[in-house]
């Protein structure tokens, strides 16, 4: 997942919280570090980190003999302050996170129980029964079961990551716990999946999103008095180690601007000082971001000349692809483009519905620009690129920020496609989307975003194949009818 001390916060913030909240009381036991491993998906090491800060903190005792025992002691005003407090300085990323849940995650969720095998299901049932594991824990253990058998390990970290922030501090509540202890919307799911009424199964997995949105905002009305502070806890998806966040999001700057040809093959980059005046950025943060162009083969350095911008065609047999780093991003960039696949229909759809006329004219010049450059493959990324400023919730434009910079690291796959069929097919859907946007055809914009992504998505998992790396067979989604 993410690195282990971003991980070892996380666990010890949703601990801290359960104690807060009353989950776990003075003098109770909380897991033992190997429970709490299995329960949170983390390793040991992860959990024994934040128990020891839970202790440093004066929350928890530790103790080889008796484990880790709660130190506080709240009474139910205490706990009834912390939870006003928690909840109000979260209020807006909390009701926009629970409105972005099901564009971003009906459909990989429909198309993970669809995909569970009759055993997944099973054990599914089974844990969905049990009244000795806490609602919070049997959650985490069910999304890891639904979204598992898509086998993307970036989906899973994002799942992951959504539910610390929002699920799991609301099913630490026992007024919330009860609520969903008496919901059967799983064991219902589950028998439509064992029945194959894959729209009715479909429909649930809406509904139950929804339901869980409307529930948040009517706990909001009616249970936190405190007045939310202007500056709030937003919510903040990495998919990958903040150190390397800024020379990932410049290199993807940097690499627009060649698309544009503002800085075109064969010419040189500006200077390492000049770049990093005009990006505001460190001349390291530069020398990396330059490495890293280098090892995609979009640029090549020379010594005492400068960093060249390299054509089209030389772009391939410039970047190496044995290289184990570029092998696990191109994996990372593949894992990318299947969760847009699996979402960019819906968020398409209700960001394309928003549109003021100015937006339209946005993004029609954007796919002018491609169209006059003639990187009609582009068109996608284009759309993807705008839905990073343009959707309408916060969580949405974060979380599509983060996937839309992962695609950088498959840029040198675009100057493999050398069958002319295929540029005749990118070439078509250009033109489609902007035909859908004169007509202010949201639904037909959508779908055909959608059909291209997957289209996308199939092509890199084949070159990807042919290279060997990682197991992106599963990705591409090939032998699956994604159709009701």
């Amino acid at each position: 997942m993410e690195n282990e001390m971003e991980l070892q916060q996380i666990i010890y913030k949703t601990l801290a919280v359960q104690i807060e909240f009353g989950v776990y009381r003075f003098e109770e036991q909380l897991p033992t570090i190997e429970e709490a491993s299995q329960l949170f998906l983390v390793s040991t090491d992860t959990v024994r980190s934040a128990y020891l800060r839970l202790k440093q903190d004066g929350y928890i005792t530790l103790s080889r003999s008796v484990g880790a025992l709660v130190k506080v002691c709240y009474d139910t005003e205490d706990t009834d302050r912390h939870i006003q407090n928690f909840y109000a300085l979260r209020k807006d990323a909390l009701i926009e996170l629970s409105r972005s849940m099901r564009p971003l995650l009906s459909y990989a969720q429909w198309v993970g129980f669809k995909k569970a095998s009759p055993e997944t299901l099973d054990q599914m049932e089974a844990l969905a029964l049990r009244t000795d594991i806490l609602p919070p824990y049997r959650m985490i253990r069910h999304l890891q079961l639904i979204y598992g058998s898509l086998q993307n390990e970036l989906l899973m970290r994002m799942v992951w990551q959504i539910f610390m922030f929002f699920q799991a501090p609301l099913f630490s509540i026992r007024f919330t716990a009860r609520r969903y202890e008496g919901d059967n919307s799983l064991l219902y799911m589950i028998r439509l999946c064992r029945q194959k009424d894959w729209a009715a199964l479909r429909s649930s997995i809406e509904t139950f999103q929804e339901q869980l949105s409307r529930a948040l905002c009517s706990f909001y009305d009616s249970k936190i008095t405190v007045q939310s502070p202007e500056q709030q806890i937003p919510f903040q998806w990495t998919s990958y180690k903040k150190a390397t966040q800024r020379c990932y999001s410049l290199g993807m700057e940097l690499l627009k601007a060649i698309n544009r040809e503002i800085y075109p093959a064969g010419t040189f980059l500006p200077s390492l000082e000049r770049l990093a005046k005009e990006r505001q950025v460190s001349v390291s943060t530069i020398r990396r971001t330059l490495t890293l162009l280098n090892s995609i083969g979009v640029t090549k350095s020379f010594n005492g000349l400068g960093t060249q911008i390299l054509p089209q065609e030389e772009i391939a047999e410039n970047c190496d692809f044995t290289n184990p780093v570029l092998r696990r991003r191109l994996l990372d960039y593949a894992q990318s483009m299947q969760i847009i696949a699996l979402s960019c229909r819906e968020v398409s759809r209700i960001t394309a519905a928003a549109f003021t006329p100015a937006d339209r004219a946005r993004v029609m010049e954007r796919l002018k620009l491609l169209q006059r450059l003639g990187r009609q493959e582009l068109a996608s990324y284009g759309i993807l690129e705008l839905f990073t400023h343009m959707a309408p919730y916060q969580a949405i434009r974060n979380i599509y920020t983060e996937l839309y910079q992962q695609l950088l690291w498959g840029y040198p796959l675009r100057s493999i496609i050398t069958v002319q069929a295929r540029r005749t097919a990118c070439i078509a859907y250009l033109d489609t989307f902007m035909e859908c946007l004169e007509q202010s055809d949201v639904e037909g914009l959508s779908a055909h975003l959608e059909e291209f992504i997957y289209s996308e998505l199939r092509f890199a998992s084949a070159e990807l194949e042919k290279l060997g790396i990682g197991n992106v067979t599963p990705l591409a989604l090939r032998d699956f009818n994604l159709s009701f």
